[in-house]
């Protein structure tokens, strides 16, 4: 899992990475502290929301969402049993931003399912 994080640490722009339950509990993060915590509990609540705002629309299931803001983005990514979210500077490149974590959703899977 750490193989995950530094992947993703290694995109110009990233200023932090977790693995995150879907229940909001930290597997594995970049981010040390307090906001490690806020930032994965948030992180899972909010993509909670949209996955039930998504599925009421009947567009089917999310797989990433992006939430851009004036100080940065959050990008969140279905990874199974995980969510992996990436906290990145507005300057950083989103695309490649979202194949990675896309890529990092796919290892992860396989994995989890080795264990």
């Amino acid at each position: 899992m750490d193989g995950i994080l530094r992947r993703l640490m290694a995109i110009e722009g990233v200023n932090g990475a977790l693995l995150v339950g879907k229940d909001g509990l930290v597997t594995a993060s970049t981010i040390d502290g307090e906001d490690e915590e806020l930032l994965g509990a948030m992180a899972a609540a909010s993509y909670d929301a949209t996955c039930r705002y998504i599925e009421q629309l009947g567009m089917g299931e999310v797989r990433h969402a992006i939430f851009e803001t004036l100080g940065g983005t959050i990008q969140v990514t279905d990874g199974g049993e995980l969510l992996i979210v990436v906290r990145s500077m507005n300057s950083a490149h989103l695309g490649r931003i979202r194949i990675e974590a896309e890529h990092a959703g796919q290892r992860l899977a396989e994995q989890i399912g080795s264990y």
